[in-house]
């Protein structure tokens, strides 16, 4: 069978999964019942739970809950959950940001943690603009290019890594780190001091090498004829994790435990209620501890990973559920507050403070350049925004939290802004269509994409094109040790 041939009858199948007598990637009712509480459950909440309640913003953020939910069920379907639409742009790790993660800002008030000034009262605009700008995603991924999509020739099931790989990931992982360890200090998740550009890579890279590490032992361990081949890919999966508690990053362990779903139901689509129950159990174990390193790192109690782990280890219960008692009474305030930062700028926007008309696309693209075409000074979109409304006094935070609206209302205004979602839904069809045309590719996105927040769409577009170029160099000079042979499928 020849690999168009193989393409067609794949398509055909994500459109009408019964074709090969397959059931397990069909939506039962229940699902569907299960999108409508949740959606219902979300409008509620926000008109119960918010001080100065909203029916734009209680209906918006309601109809983004079915949104993105609709849209996790269809990549789901057509076997797209490791694309950047189900890793980047719609996938479940954002849902949060669009809905439920911005109760907690609208009740703690005006004086919560990290709050731009008058940036609640743009809310109910920001969560609007946030829905057509969702519709707009979907519409164009999931309609105008919907045969594009499915039409894969790479898939994350036809890579088969053998057992001694495993090992060689993860030994690189922790070769990587054990380097930088016994040079640079480990503060506050980063290697401080780095004085080289080979180790400065390094250091870029640490994230990478941990995620490929966690999707090679997936595939081993399910794919396992042996049970010494389980135990290996089993093993696998866990020193990423604990990696993951060193490196103390939350967000990343989040990623980490997300990514490990995701290539799990990709390889076992018919186990989705036990990989997900496993799934948010282990999430909110792994943020549990993962909050304890971070009060210590942040309490300068620690300057190593192992410092971090050591933190692990002594804790007690008692001190698991303190440390995140404490860090819950800011984190709930803006950590997954996606609307807060777009709504700081509609308000700036609204105080006649004009759009930046490019140049924050402007700040991407020179951050993102190489160093010899970079002029001196400090550049990216997110310090293009942060320079260009501060003299306003509009805003009072750069690092606020947001989503790829944020990057429409600050370059194009308020009513344009929606629009913005065209380019992150042209850019994950032409990636996906992109990283189709080798397995290398294909790894260096899976494991690139996956590590990553796209919260402002040019920093964060432009700077993917960058790491899967680093990280295909990686797999090209370790490609005995890290690459896995592509199994394409056949009759």
């Amino acid at each position: 069978m020849t690999l168009s041939n193989n393409t067609k009858i794949r398509t055909q199948m994500a459109t009408d999964p019964q074709i090969d007598g397959d059931s397990s990637r069909l939506i039962a009712p229940v699902a569907w019942h299960i999108m409508m509480i949740m959606s219902i459950g979300t409008f509620m909440g926000f008109m119960l739970f918010d001080p100065e309640p909203s029916m734009l913003l209680s209906s918006s953020v309601a109809m983004n809950m079915a949104i993105m939910i609709w849209a996790s069920y269809r990549l789901y379907q057509w076997d797209l959950l490791l694309s950047p639409m189900g890793i980047l742009f719609v996938g479940p790790f954002m849902i949060l940001y669009y809905t439920w993660g911005n109760l907690g800002a609208r009740i703690a008030g005006e004086g919560r943690y990290g709050s731009n000034p008058g940036s609640l009262a743009y809310y109910p605009q920001a969560a609007f603009l946030s829905t057509l700008g969702l519709l707009i995603f979907c519409g164009v991924v999931f309609g105008l290019f919907s045969n594009q999509i499915r039409n894969t020739k790479i898939r994350y099931q036809d890579l088969q890594w053998q057992p001694w790989q495993v090992i060689s990931a993860n030994l690189i992982a922790i070769g990587i780190l054990f380097y930088l360890s016994l040079k640079y200090n480990f503060v506050g998740g980063y290697f401080r001091g780095v004085d080289s550009t080979f180790d400065g890579w390094l250091a870029a890279s640490q994230y990478f090498c941990v995620m490929l590490a966690a999707v090679t032992s997936v595939s081993v361990m399910l794919k396992a004829t042996s049970n010494q081949d389980k135990l290996v890919g089993m093993l696998g999966i866990a020193i990423p994790i604990i990696i993951a508690l060193g490196l103390r990053s939350r967000t990343f362990m989040l990623f980490l435990i997300l990514t490990i779903t995701l290539c799990w139901l990709t390889l076992r689509p018919n186990q989705i209620k036990q990989v997900l129950i496993q799934g948010i159990l282990l999430t909110v174990i792994l943020f549990g501890l993962g909050t304890v390193v971070k009060v210590a790192s942040v309490g300068g109690e620690t300057s190593s990973l192992t410092d971090n782990l050591e933190v692990v280890n002594q804790a007690g219960l008692s001190q698991v559920i303190d440390d995140n008692q404490r860090s819950a009474e800011l984190d709930y305030q803006y950590r997954l507050a996606g609307l807060e930062y777009p709504a700081a700028l509609i308000r700036c926007i609204d105080q006649n403070v004009s759009p930046m008309y490019g140049n924050g696309l402007i700040g991407g693209i020179l951050q993102n350049v190489p160093g010899f075409l970079r002029p001196a000074g400090t550049f990216s979109e997110r310090w293009a925004i942060s320079q260009h409304y501060k003299e306003a006094y509009c805003i009072r935070y750069g690092d606020s939290i947001g989503i790829p609206l944020t990057s429409g209302v600050a370059d194009w205004g308020i009513f344009l802004s929606p629009l913005i979602y065209i380019i992150p839904a042209l850019y994950s069809v032409l990636l996906w269509k992109a990283v189709q045309n080798s397995p290398r590719l294909f790894v260096a996105y899976l494991v690139t994409g996956a590590s990553l927040n796209l919260d402002l769409v040019w920093d964060g577009e432009l700077y993917i094109i960058r790491t899967i170029g680093f990280t295909w160099l990686i797999l090209l000079t370790l490609s005995p040790f890290l690459m896995p042979r592509w199994q394409e499928i056949t009759n």
